[in-house]
C-alpha cells in the first residue's frame, strides 16, 4: 500500500477515534451530571418531606396541647360561677365567656389539624366540656342565690329567714311554675315574693331566680334543699372531664408518637 495512503488511513482513524472517545466521554459526563442532578432533587424532596413532616408534627402538638389547656380552663371557670361571690357576676360571665370563646376556636383548629382517628376522642372533649357550660349557665346563678339565702338564714338575719321559709312553704304546697318574666303570679306565690322582696341584701336577679325555682320539683332540682346532690352533679361532670381529657392525652401521644413505653 503507499505509505501516503497508510499515512492517512491511520491518522483518519485517530481522528475518527478522537471525536469517538470525546463524544462518548461526553455522554458519561452527561449521565454523570443528570444522576447528579437526581441525587440532589431526591435529597431535596427528602428534605422537604421531613420539614412538612416536622411542621405538621409542631402544628398539631400546638393545637391539640392547646384543646388541652383550653378545656381547663373552661372548668375552672364554671366551677368559679357555681362557688364565688355575688360581687361581679356580670364581669364574671364575661369571664367565662372569653374562655369558652377560645376553647371553641382552639377545637376547631383541632378538628383540622388532627391525625386521622382522633376525631371521637376530640369531640367527646367537646361533649364534656360544652355540656359542664350550658349547665353551669342553667344552674349556678340559681345555685348562688340559694347559697346567699342559705347565708343570711345561717346569720340569722330575720328577712332571710322568713324568706326562705315562705319558699318551703310554696313548694310544700306544689304550687304551678311560674316565673316573674311570664305574667301575673299565681295566688300561691304571693307570700313568697313579699318575703323576699323585704330581703335588703337579695337584688331583683336573685329574687327572680329565686322564685323562677321556687315550685320546681325536688326530684328535678338538686340544687334546692340538697347541697349534696348538687356537689354530686359537678362531681360526675368533673369526672366526665378527667376521663374525656386523660383519653385525648392518651389519644395524642399515640398520633405523635411521644409515648415513652
Amino acid at each position: 500500500m503507499d505509505p501516503e495512503i497508510t499515512v492517512g488511513l491511520i491518522g483518519g482513524a485517530g481522528v475518527c477515534g478522537t471525536i469517538v472517545g470525546t463524544v462518548v466521554g461526553a455522554r458519561i459526563q452527561a449521565r454523570g451530571g443528570h444522576a447528579q442532578a437526581q441525587a440532589a432533587r431526591d435529597a431535596a424532596a427528602t428534605a422537604a418531606q421531613a420539614s412538612r413532616r416536622h411542621a405538621l408534627h409542631e402544628l398539631r402538638w400546638t393545637t391539640l396541647t392547646a384543646v388541652l389547656r383550653a378545656a381547663s380552663e373552661c372548668i375552672e371557670a364554671t366551677e368559679h360561677l357555681y362557688t364565688s361571690s355575688q360581687a361581679r357576676p356580670d364581669a364574671e360571665r364575661e369571664v367565662v365567656e372569653r374562655v369558652y370563646h377560645a376553647f371553641r376556636l382552639a377545637y376547631a383548629e383541632a378538628e383540622l389539624a388532627a391525625p386521622h382517628g382522633m376525631e371521637s376522642v376530640l369531640t367527646r372533649m367537646n361533649s364534656v366540656v360544652m355540656g359542664a357550660y350550658s349547665s353551669a349557665r342553667r344552674r349556678a346563678p340559681t345555685e348562688r342565690a340559694l347559697r346567699a339565702l342559705d347565708e343570711l338564714s345561717r346569720e340569722g338575719d330575720p328577712a332571710g329567714q322568713q324568706a326562705k321559709e315562705a319558699l318551703a312553704r310554696l313548694r310544700a304546697a306544689r304550687a304551678p311554675l311560674w316565673s316573674p318574666r311570664f305574667g301575673d303570679p299565681p295566688p300561691e306565690y304571693a307570700e313568697a315574693i313579699e318575703a323576699l322582696n323585704a330581703v335588703p341584701r337579695l337584688d331583683r336577679e336573685q329574687v327572680r331566680l329565686l322564685l323562677t325555682n321556687a315550685a320546681v320539683p325536688h326530684e328535678h332540682e338538686p340544687n334546692r334543699e340538697n347541697i349534696r346532690g348538687a356537689m354530686q352533679e359537678r362531681a360526675e361532670r368533673r369526672h366526665s372531664y378527667q376521663a374525656a381529657r386523660q383519653e385525648l392525652i392518651a389519644a395524642t401521644r399515640e398520633a405523635l408518637g411521644t409515648n415513652n413505653r
